[in-house]
């Protein structure tokens, strides 16, 4: 499995209300999927999953308001990963309920997130630059289907008069 492998991710979203998403998210690493009750959590969990596995590396270190860590030598130790082939059938098997998303970032730059999120259901890619960008991208994919279930209702109302 090559180090781009490491940046691909599947994210199922189960559930979907007002912007607000829960799901499963499956990587590389771990065989099980991880899950995600907000959108904080999945973005938390996601950037966990690259520090984990080293890749794509981080430009910048995080900040927070908590007590600041002293600068220590951090010892990288081999990881275990799952073989591609049993990565395959899971991905191939995965689904949210709602919507189902490839992402594959390749690179962490600016704080932020850059590479394409494809929507398996429509079959439909797009790339992003920023963590921002890919929710709003996510978020869009309900607000369309939203609209084209509004539309086809429109239509059978219409229909009926």
């Amino acid at each position: 499995m090559g180090l781009s492998e490491l940046g691909a991710l599947g994210i199922c979203i189960d559930e979907y209300d007002a912007g607000e998403m829960r799901g499963r998210i499956y990587s590389a690493l771990h065989e099980e999927p991880y899950t995600f009750n907000s959108v904080i959590t999945l973005i938390k969990c996601v950037n966990g999953i690259f520090d984990e596995g080293d890749y794509p590396q981080a430009t910048m270190k995080c900040r927070g308001f908590g007590k600041k860590d002293k600068d220590s030598e951090t010892v990288v130790e081999e990881k275990e990963f799952i073989d591609p082939s049993k990565l395959n059938v899971a991905r191939t098997n995965m689904r949210g309920k709602k919507a189902t998303f490839r992402v594959k970032v390749m690179f962490r730059q600016n704080a932020s997130w850059q590479g394409t999120v494809c929507w398996v259901e429509k079959n439909r890619e797009e790339s992003f630059r920023s963590v921002l960008e890919l929710m709003m991208l996510i978020d869009s994919s309900f607000e369309a289907e939203r609209s084209a279930k509004a539309d086809s209702t429109d239509d059978l109302l219409t229909a009926n008069m």
